[in-house]
């Protein structure tokens, strides 16, 4: 995949910290988390970058997140996910951490300064630093937002049925101490990146969602310790489990909870929960089909064919999933393939560690 660079001008040693912001369509979030730090990268003086990847937005970059100084953006030609943006920032940078930040997140100008801040004690301690670290979330109103959870169970997601949306992957919030956890979200992740350096990236099988789980989940596996923060506090406005979920999201979502299983459980629970599903979706079709919501009963024919075939030869992987369910919600048949077939990926623990096909900027 060929990266568009707008250059701003770049720092002149390697920074301690990137940010880094993967952007689509969301133009008006990206302006103001930038105009917050802008200020701050000054200040710091190369000691952290900004690095804003767009992945294919329908509109150009606004000139408010152009030109500053020790911002980068960078234009992907395709929009092949959270995982492939976040890679693609990965392999520009030679900074030691990556801050993942969503473009609806919002802190105040020191943000920084407060990470960096952080990242000096973690590496003064005698064990050494944590490999990820997941920072305090709030909604708009000030109040706390669920950013931790559990690595996801058969019988766990059997119990969803009978929790509220807003619960169903995050731990309470009475239960969110400081301290080693499974898994923080990926709307504010601080990692190393020598973490990503042995998986060659975070995993691009995953087109949206699970796949901050799925890093999180390796690299416990590898020994590195996985931690909650509540020393710093973001706000995030729009997380998935308190929005509506469009159709072609529903396709994704579901997709990205079976790929989890299919690469982290026993392969018994993965057939399991993937015919739960396709009897979920082949329910729903029907009640959507006697209301006349066409693109939801749709997406559910859609949601169908992904539990079905997601561990066979025609299961589809990243990009290929957006491309599926855009096309499905437009009434496609789910069975016609959009894309060519590519070879799967298996899980993180399985994978080689490639190291050559980084083109970090040193």
């Amino acid at each position: 995949m060929t990266i568009a660079p707008l250059e701003g001008p770049q720092c002149p040693t390697p920074p301690t910290l990137a940010i880094v912001i993967v952007n689509f369509n969301s133009w008006p979030d990206c302006e103001r988390l930038v105009e917050a730090m802008a200020a701050a990268l000054t200040r710091i003086d190369g000691g952290c970058e900004l690095i804003l990847v767009d992945n294919a937005s329908d509109a150009p970059p606004p000139s408010g997140v152009t030109g500053r100084s020790g911002i980068r953006v960078l234009l992907s030609p395709d929009n092949a996910g959270f995982a492939a943006g976040v890679n693609t920032a990965w392999r520009q940078t030679a900074a030691r951490w990556l801050l993942l930040l969503n473009p609806d997140t919002f802190a105040d100008s020191d943000l920084p300064s407060k990470i960096l801040d952080r990242i000096a004690s973690y590496e003064a301690r005698a064990e050494g630093p944590p490999g990820i670290v997941g920072f305090a979330l709030s909604n708009e109103d000030g109040s706390r937002q669920h950013s931790v959870g559990s690595f996801p169970t058969l019988a766990g997601c059997l119990l969803e049925v009978c929790t509220p949306r807003s619960r169903r992957k995050y731990w309470s919030l009475s239960r969110t101490r400081p301290g080693p956890v499974p898994w923080v979200t990926g709307a504010c992740l601080l990692v190393q990146t020598v973490v990503l350096d042995q998986f060659g990236g975070m995993d691009e099988d995953f087109f949206l969602y699970h796949e901050e789980v799925a890093l999180c989940r390796s690299a416990r596996d590898r020994g590195w310790s996985v931690e909650f923060d509540d020393s710093i506090t973001l706000g995030h406005l729009r997380p998935l489990q308190s929005r509506a979920i469009s159709p072609v999201l529903r396709i994704v979502t579901r997709h990205s909870k079976l790929l989890y299983f299919l690469k982290f459980r026993p392969r018994w629970e993965a057939r399991i929960l993937g015919w739960v599903i396709a009897c979920e979706a082949r329910f729903r079709r029907l009640v959507c089909r006697m209301a006349g919501r066409t693109d939801d009963a749709n997406a559910w024919n859609a949601v169908e064919w992904v539990a079905r075939t997601l561990d066979s030869d025609r299961g589809l992987r990243g990009v290929e999933v957006r491309r599926f369910a855009e096309r499905s919600i437009l009434g496609a048949s789910p069975a016609v393939r959009t894309v060519p077939r590519r070879r799967p990926r298996d899980s993180y623990r399985r994978r080689p560690i490639r190291l050559d096909d980084r083109n970090r900027s040193r």
